[in-house]
């Protein structure tokens, strides 16, 4: 029954003392001494050998780890039953290769630890020295190899496993002694005496197995196996309590030693538990969350200050009454009571932790939206010895959800608005432009004059919606030109008022200036404010417009709006309706906020942006009862302003001037052609970016250049006006270029200079809107593109 070690409690070499390592040396050099002198010369009976090595290494599984103190433990297997059956059948050469397979087996596999190489060699090499001094016990007294009977190997036997038992227990014990400085005869007596007995049983059942084999009795000897697992499974057992038991020592010690020490962190845990619950105090109070505590029955222990402040309660009145009494709220669907109950909260809720949203009603009755949180309070066994409900106000949190909400919408409609203008515009385009050259070809004094002028100017309120619509979606990137406020005026106040019981008188200075501004923007502030203006008077009433130049001499502020000192132009709308409260003044231009039923609270909210990206100023002044006056300040231009109301002149002389225009609706290029061609210009057309390089490369060579390009903004599945442009540059930087588009938001129309456009205009355009662009764009000088 073979015991191999791992030596001493530290697994490293280094780690043995002197004596040791020495030990270890000679055992090595005694083993490989043994395993040469008795290596066979001869071949074995295969079969036979492999089974008894099958064997040896199954039986050198069936180990135990022995209670001793090490590392990585010793083991004692019952391969010894083989290996004697071996040494019977085979003799003592073979066997010795048998019982070294087992050895190898034994420090291999199913270990605890991984064996260091040379305590595995140690192991190999003392089961060689056992096994060969067990063979000359049994060859020197008599002990024959198959065939054999049981009179002729009893003797042999009982000596050879004496000598097994002996050798190999001294081996293994002198190399612990060594290496734990502790007495040989003390370790063996007390740590490998005691295995003798199942030295004997597996001895005794190999030898009878040897000679059940030698008689043919295979069966038989099969049988035997089952006193050596019986050995195996015994001595299992038995070390398990031991080892059981040792834990179990180990266990109560560590637990004593535990119990003294939490016997004394009571008496100090004790002693600051005043100090503590001081602590507790103090945080529940600076805690911005309402707390309460309560027992099982639900009166309530603590109670912080939020608490006192959202409930209504004080500390002296709240404690000791029941939670009902303090805590009232309603669900925020069904204005039903909640039970706030302990079982109720902490038992239906699930999980501790989990959130519930209600109303909580104060003692005085205020209402307010918050989130609760109930969670059980349990003592140190784990009972649950109270509750801790925790609630805070979340109207801010629902107000910025409900903001957030809006937002979203807002920006879905945005998306919306972007994806149908273009297409929109190019069909008013048509019905525009067409209208135009209509108007245009015939005499004023005409009837048909007259009402192909309001069917014109219906186009142009249209597309005035169009861009308020796109203002309102993606907040407005201004497209600036020079612009007369007076014109403004009266189209916003013929869109705002017209059909309405309102009158409207104006005040406008005759030599107001002129405002760097985007003229659809401006309608659309301007409108926005006589429709409130409108709304204030339901009985209808009048309305003071006032437009005059004013020059501030120091930087103003209004509203957030901050401006510096210099000229500007300020229009004043005044109303006499019912006026807007005092605690509103603030809050009129806040998105989302309006006093009327049907009010989305979205018209003065764009207006102040509009306003706040052309560097200006809006005030309001209001008394109940008495009316409102709404003030927008623009800073004044230094230029004059275009007159869009002079007549028509069509271009005459030698050498009309020729124009490319590139659109992907064919209507659009049509109609683009007849008004160039009524203006005097010769136009050609094409469907795409890559047309118009082509066809202006031609006209270039040609000498017969383009005196201008007009490019649609968005093509799809081709170049538009932006890539276009780079190639055009490249012909001829000095090309002359307007960007049209359907879509005012971009910043290729809103910034048309820096992408080397020298104008641009927004579809759907008049006649008179694509004269005036063409002969600024002809009259300016020539625009170097880098």
């Amino acid at each position: 029954m073979p015991i191999t070690t791992s030596g001493p409690d530290r697994l490293e070499w280094q780690a043995l003392p002197r004596a040791a390592q020495c030990y270890v040396v000679a055992v090595i050099a005694a083993g490989i001494c043994a395993i040469v002198a008795f290596f066979p010369h001869n071949w074995p009976p295969a079969p036979t050998f492999a089974a008894l090595a099958v064997a040896s290494c199954v039986t050198s599984i069936w180990k135990v780890n022995l209670p001793i103190p090490l590392a990585s433990g010793s083991t004692l297997s019952v391969s010894y039953a083989a290996n004697l059956t071996a040494l019977l059948l085979i003799g003592p050469q073979w066997a010795l290769l048998v019982a070294l397979a087992g050895a190898w087996t034994q420090c291999s596999l199913c270990v605890k630890r991984s064996y260091p190489a040379y305590r595995t060699a140690f192991s190999i090499a003392a089961e060689a020295v056992t096994m060969a001094a067990t063979g000359v016990a049994y060859t020197s007294l008599g002990g024959v190899v198959s065939p054999i009977t049981f009179d002729a190997v009893a003797k042999p036997t009982v000596f050879a496993i004496a000598a097994y038992f002996v050798v190999n227990t001294g081996l293994v014990a002198t190399a612990i002694a060594l290496s734990s400085r502790r007495p040989l005869a003390r370790i063996w007596r007390e740590d490998f005496l005691w295995s003798v007995s199942s030295f004997i049983v597996a001895g005794s059942a190999g030898a009878f197995a040897a000679v059940l084999i030698a008689r043919g009795q295979l069966w038989m000897a099969f049988l035997t196996t089952m006193p050596v697992y019986l050995v195996y499974r015994t001595y299992s057992v038995f070390i398990g309590r031991l080892d059981d038991e040792r834990r179990h020592v180990e266990e109560t010690r560590r637990l004593h030693g535990e119990t003294v020490a939490a016997l004394v962190k009571a008496r100090e845990s004790e002693q600051a538990l005043a100090g503590e619950n001081e602590r507790l105090t103090v945080m529940l109070r600076s805690i911005g969350d309402g707390v309460i505590a309560t027992d099982l029955d639900g009166t309530i222990l603590k109670i912080n200050n939020a608490a006192e402040a959202l409930t209504g309660w004080s500390r002296e009145e709240a404690l000791g009454q029941p939670l009902e009494l303090v805590f009232q709220n309603v669900d925020p669907d069904t204005r039903k009571r909640c039970a706030n109950t302990v079982g109720g909260l902490i038992g239906s809720a699930g999980a501790p932790g989990t959130r519930r949203s209600s109303v909580l009603v104060a003692r005085d009755l205020t209402e307010r939206p918050i989130e609760e949180c109930a969670a059980p309070l349990r003592d140190g066994q784990g009972r649950t010895i109270g509750m801790m409900l925790a609630f805070r106000d979340i109207s801010d949190a629902l107000r910025i959800q409900e903001e957030r909400a809006r937002t979203g919408r807002l920006e879905s409609l945005g998306l919306l608005a972007g994806g149908i203008a273009h297409d929109f515009n190019n069909i008013l385009m048509s019905v525009m432009g067409n209208i135009s050259l209509a108007r245009a070809s015939m005499p004023h004094a005409a009837a048909a004059a007259t009402a192909l002028s309001e069917a014109e100017q219906a186009c142009v309120r249209a597309r005035q919606i169009t861009w308020q619509l796109l203002t309102f979606s993606k907040g407005g990137v201004p497209v600036r030109k020079t612009v007369a406020v007076g014109r403004i005026l009266e189209e916003a106040t013929s869109l705002a008022l017209r059909g309405t019981n309102v009158i409207c008188t104006f005040d406008v200075a005759p030599d107001l200036w002129p405002i760097e501004a985007d003229d659809a923007q401006l309608v659309q502030v301007f409108t926005n404010l006589l429709i409130n203006a409108q709304q204030s008077m339901p009985s209808g009433g009048i309305v003071t417009i006032r437009g005059e130049n004013v020059f501030e001499l120091t930087g103003k502020s209004q509203h957030a709006l901050r401006v510096e000192a210099g000229a500007f132009v300020r229009v004043s709308i005044a109303d006499r309706g019912i006026g807007i409260p005092r605690e509103h003044l603030s809050r009129i231009f806040d998105p989302y906020f309006s006093t009327k039923h049907r009010g989305s609270g979205l018209g003065l909210a764009t207006t102040y942006s509009i306003v706040k990206n052309h560097g200006g100023l809006i005030g309001v002044e209001s008394k109940p009862g008495v009316g409102t006056t709404m003030e927008v300040s623009f800073p004044a231009s230094a230029l004059s302003a275009h007159r869009e109301d002079r007549a028509l002149v069509v271009a005459a002389g030698h050498g009309r001037p020729r124009v490319l225009v590139m659109d992907d609706e064919a209507p659009v290029r049509t109609l683009a052609a007849n008004m160039l061609e009524f203006l005097g210009y010769d136009a050609e057309i094409v469907d795409s970016g890559s047309a118009a390089v082509e066809r202006f490369r031609r006209a270039l060579g040609s000498k017969q250049p383009f005196a201008a390009v007009m490019l649609d903004l968005v093509v799809p599945g081709e170049m538009g006006a932006r890539e276009t442009i780079d190639q055009l540059a490249g012909l001829d930087p000095g090309v002359r270029a307007i960007v049209v588009s359907g879509y005012a938001q971009d910043s290729a129309i809103s910034s048309y200079r820096d992408f080397g456009f020298a104008a641009a205009m927004n579809k759907p355009y008049t006649l008179h809107e694509l004269r005036a662009t063409l002969e600024n764009v002809m009259t300016s000088p020539t625009c170097r593109i880098h």
